[in-house]
């Protein structure tokens, strides 16, 4: 056996306490109809949150998050990323003298219209500059 002197005080596991200022003690309810709780939880269910959190949210009138691009609309950005990609390669061989048969202005307006698409798939407006 050691002579290892042990510490009579036990640390308590776990997180550290909040600050008071932010540790939520107080709890109220909400009475709702069955049809407002159904729109709560849709809502919620959109922003990828729980009813409670995003409630709070809502009250605190805290800036939402951006909801969760689906998964259809990746594959079709992904998708999308080839044309632009093949659109560019049009350009560069226009440019280059390579190729005759496109109109030399069309080509930037189809990038431009990809992309467009492609940021409008994950939910971002195209900036107007």
């Amino acid at each position: 056996m050691t002579d290892e002197v042990r510490n009579p005080i036990k640390k308590r596991g776990g997180r550290p306490r909040l600050p008071d200022d932010v540790h939520r003690t107080i709890r109220r309810e909400v009475w709702l109809s069955p049809v407002e709780l159904a729109d709560l939880k849709a809502k919620a269910a959109v922003q990828g949150l729980r009813v409670g959190e995003y409630m709070r949210l809502v009250i605190t009138e805290a800036k939402l998050p951006t909801p969760p691009v689906p998964p259809i609309n990746l594959q079709a950005w992904q998708e999308l990323a080839r044309l632009a990609a093949n659109a560019n390669q049009c350009q560069w061989a226009i440019n280059g003298g390579k190729a005759h048969a496109w109109d030399r202005d069309l080509i930037p307006q189809l990038i431009e219209a990809i992309r467009a698409v492609r940021l409008a798939l994950l939910g971002v407006e195209a900036d107007d500059d």
